[in-house]
């Protein structure tokens, strides 16, 4: 983890911009993993959130420095260095999810805690909510065990289609 100390404001907000453009690349791969509707459904969800917020701090990225950002490609300083990327394993992927968020969550509510402006800690402690909002959906959305695979998927959907096979032949006895 980095010492976040010596933290300046429109540094935060930089970290916080990175770390919502990670998380929106993150939603959108794990949506395009998932074989299930209301799973893609959700990470796509999170993905347009993770945007809409990036576009909030931009917007107080640029009020307070003044200055405009058009692109962000930040150094490693910039980075949390314990997010984890999302893989090709959709249960994997679910999971890193809320280790990423988690991450997130208590980077900003260390940010929180140490900048000097009032209105910026409030930010940040908005930020963490948010954070925790996204744990929350995420956890009572994927229930471990998790069972997102293609495979069962696939296996699911089998047994639907001969359930329902099954209910149309039945019908017509009752």
């Amino acid at each position: 983890m980095m010492k976040i100390g010596s933290l300046d404001t429109v540094e935060a907000l930089k970290m916080a911009i990175q770390c919502k453009m990670e998380m929106k690349s993150y939603y959108a791969k794990c949506a395009q993993l998932m074989h299930n509707d209301d799973a893609m459904t959700i990470l796509d969800g999170l993905a347009e959130k993770e945007e809409r917020h990036r576009i909030q701090l931009i917007r107080k990225y640029s009020s307070i420095s003044g200055k405009k950002i058009l692109y962000l490609n930040l150094g490693k300083k910039h980075k949390l260095g314990t997010l984890i990327p999302c893989g090709e394993d959709p249960n994997e992927a679910v999971r890193a999810a809320k280790k990423n968020e988690t991450e997130i969550k208590n980077f900003y509510t260390t940010v929180s805690r140490r900048l000097y402006e009032s209105d910026m800690r409030q930010m940040f402690r908005q930020l963490a909510m948010e954070e925790e909002q996204h744990i929350a959906l995420l956890e009572s959305t994927f229930v471990e065990p998790l069972n997102l695979d293609q495979g069962a998927a696939a296996q699911n959907d089998a047994i639907y289609q001969e359930m329902a096979a099954e209910g149309n032949d039945g019908a017509s006895t009752w």
